[in-house]
């Protein structure tokens, strides 16, 4: 988590925490679309991906639908 001008902002790590993944996988499941894209907000001259709640309840949401599709196919 970061604080920037007084407003948190939670990280990558945080939501790899949140979903029980690393952050990798969670980089990964942005990149093939499996949950969308978080988002950002500048920081400095940077672009910082920020994961707030709302988001990270999303992206769960989503990855559970992915993980049930997977179960189904296999079935």
């Amino acid at each position: 988590m970061i604080i920037v001008k007084g407003k948190t902002y939670y990280t990558i790590a945080d939501a790899a925490e949140r979903l029980g993944v690393s952050a990798k996988t969670i980089r990964d499941y942005i990149f093939k679309g499996i949950i969308p894209k978080p988002p950002e907000i500048m920081y400095g001259v940077r672009i910082l991906r920020h994961f707030p709640v709302e988001y990270m309840d999303s992206a769960k949401a989503h990855l559970e639908n992915y993980r049930n599709s997977k179960i189904e196919k296999q079935r």
